[in-house]
């Protein structure tokens, strides 16, 4: 445990950020000090994940979706392993309404193939984050599911856990059995083009903007960059004033986070971020009597949460959401893993588009196609369903090729 200890000790960076949301807010603007802060902790985490690799040789060093080949469901499959439990533990650093919508359905997966289930929030503490994942370990846990929060302490120990055998999916971030990615920049530049296209209908082309950023976790500096350059080629009018790193991602801090913001610049009408924050901004400005019918007020989110669905079907001032599949690709976390202990062959990559919904319609469309994931997991299997695609091949006996590196696009 002194070796965790040791690991967890690098996380100062991030209870600075914690402990600056609880006094004020934390400002982030052009090449930031977050950003290399965060760039510096995942190459910890990629180095820690390639040395210990290293004597198995042959290392997979892809980092480009390009160089998988799509993946195969009838790959040949091998040994189980005969020492891991039926289990499956799913860590994150909030409990919000996202991670709760992935969470049941990575427990209903869990429940279709007799495997235990655990869902572990760490209450964005680091520390108790990786002593979390730790505790599992020793106690034993057939795969783990893990948002990234500070990546350079997660990886060390998920390296561990890789190469005792268990199956680590870990969101857009090295070391990884599985690896979750998406085109972040495109992702940044879409949702940015989106607010652009609504400021030149609705606003005259004028606005100024908050973006609410993760930049602590390296993958997402991408979709911040791919933000601003939308806004910039929108035009002079449009004003980037506020990029806010983001601690808990959750509703309450994004009310306090307007609060805060307006107090300081009252003519913040566009707000971007994710589902749960912008949701926080939604309540605020209803707290102050702004009404979305006549006030003209944007806002944007990510993710496409039940809640963040709800809100623009109800005509809010969140106007718009880019939704993933989630119920389907959570719920074929737990659907590998269930494979990866019979020994069978597993997904490497696991690639995500995300869908705008902008309308009541759209939503209620949008919630038809994804309504059923154990019935459409078999389509989702043979890379029949095109906003969510499957890459790469691994299995308990190639364990020893998991992903070290950032999968991006290209």
């Amino acid at each position: 445990m002194e070796e965790m200890e040791t690991e967890a000790g690098k996380f100062g960076r991030r209870k600075f950020l914690k402990a600056v949301a609880v006094g004020g807010v934390a400002v982030v603007a052009g090449s930031t000090l977050l950003a290399a802060c965060s760039s510096s902790d995942t190459d910890e985490a990629a180095d820690a994940g390639a040395d210990a690799g290293a004597d198995a040789g042959g290392e997979n060093n892809k980092s480009k979706l390009s160089e998988f080949a799509a993946f195969d469901p009838a790959a040949a499959a091998g040994s189980a392993p005969s020492d891991l439990p039926k289990s499956v533990a799913y860590f994150t650093p909030v409990a919000n309404e996202y991670y709760k919508q992935i969470s049941d359905n990575i427990a209903n997966a869990c429940k279709a193939r007799g495997l235990e289930y655990q869902f572990i929030v760490s209450e964005t503490d680091p520390v108790k984050g990786v002593d979390q994942i730790s505790q599992a370990l020793q106690k034993g846990v057939g795969g783990v599911i893990v948002q990234p929060d500070d990546a350079a302490g997660q990886a060390v120990v998920l390296q561990k856990a890789i190469d005792a055998g268990v199956h680590v999916t870990f969101f857009v971030t090295p070391p990884a059995t599985a690896q979750t990615m998406a085109d972040q920049y495109a992702l940044g530049y879409d949702q940015g083009k989106g607010a652009v296209e609504w400021i030149n209908a609705n606003m005259g082309g004028k606005a100024k903007v908050c973006n609410f950023i993760l930049d602590h976790i390296e993958a997402l500096i991408p979709r911040r960059l791919g933000t601003e350059a939308a806004l910039k080629e929108g035009g002079a009018g449009i004003e980037l004033v506020e990029s806010l790193e983001l601690v808990d991602i959750n509703q309450d801090e994004g009310f306090k986070f307007a609060s805060t913001l307006l107090q300081k610049n009252p003519d913040i009408n566009v707000w971007i971020g994710p589902d749960d924050t912008v949701l926080g901004v939604n309540a605020f400005l209803v707290s102050k009597g702004k009404k979305p019918a006549t006030d003209k007020i944007y806002a944007s989110g990510l993710n496409g949460s039940v809640a963040g669905q709800d809100a623009v079907s109800k005509g809010t001032f969140v106007r718009d959401t880019w939704a993933f599949n989630d119920p389907l690709i959570s719920y074929g976390y737990g659907q590998f893993i269930a494979d990866w202990l019979e020994g069978k062959s597993v997904p490497q990559v696991y690639q995500v588009t995300a869908t705008k919904l902008a309308s009541k319609d759209e939503v209620m469309a949008f919630r038809a196609a994804t309504a059923d994931p154990s019935g459409s997991f078999e389509d989702y299997k043979n890379g029949k369903n095109s906003a969510a695609k499957l890459w790469g091949n691994i299995s308990y006996d190639t364990k020893d090729q998991y992903i070290r590196n950032i999968i991006t696009g290209g």
